[in-house]
């Protein structure tokens, strides 16, 4: 992997976050993707031969969403069923905000790595 890749793929993943905050609503199966291409990028960035300062940078960044929740979407159901879809939607939500802090996250991250890596190297 090369910088100009390296530069192209951390917009996609600051293009990709825009565009999921943007519609307002974050899926779990939109995260799960999203989760497993960006740990595919990080494994060929740390297996490249970019300089250590780009590889420290993209070292850093990371997604604060175990996979583990996305898997959970069986509670949701056993929520609605129990709790007439009162904490269902309590639940919901919450993870909702979660999903779109993470993504926000996510974003503003990238953001400062790509600023970085353009301006020196």
């Amino acid at each position: 992997m090369n910088i100009e890749t390296c530069i192209k793929y951390l917009e996609f993943v600051y293009y990709e976050c825009e565009r999921f905050l943007e519609d307002g609503r974050v899926t779990d199966d939109e995260l799960n993707k999203l989760i497993i291409e960006f740990h595919r990028f990080l494994d060929q960035a740390s297996e490249s031969t970019l300089p250590v300062g780009i590889k420290d940078r993209i070292a850093e960044l990371n997604i604060d969403y175990p996979r583990a929740q996305i898997r959970r979407g069986y509670w949701y159901m056993f929520s609605v069923v129990f709790t007439l879809g009162l904490m269902a939607i309590i639940s919901t939500n919450l993870r909702q905000r979660k999903r779109k802090r993470v993504l926000e996250n996510l974003k503003s991250d990238t953001a400062n790595t790509l600023i970085f890596i353009k301006t020196n190297y």
